[in-house]
């Protein structure tokens, strides 16, 4: 597991949490910026995961990822020629 998946899901409950008290003290900013809070939380366990994925896909097949890896360097460079 990632440390940004491990971070994201931190803050989503600390985010949760914040916006429950919110609520329970009905004190609207605090549960925007719990809700807020939550939705970077996720954010950044998404992040986690993707990078999660990235790392197992180019473990597993390596010769793939390098080829796909030249090809978007191709079509990047032929993007900044423009």
């Amino acid at each position: 597991m990632k440390s940004e998946q491990i971070e994201g899901v931190a803050e989503k409950v600390a985010g949760k949490a914040q916006s429950a008290a919110g609520k329970w003290l009905e004190d609207p900013a605090l549960e925007a910026e719990g809700d807020a809070r939550q939705a970077s939380g996720q954010l950044t366990k998404s992040y986690g995961d993707a990078l999660d994925n990235v790392s197992t896909f180019v473990r597993e097949k390596p010769l793939t990822a390098l080829a796909v890896a030249a090809g978007l360097a191709l079509v990047v460079s032929r993007l900044l020629r423009r």
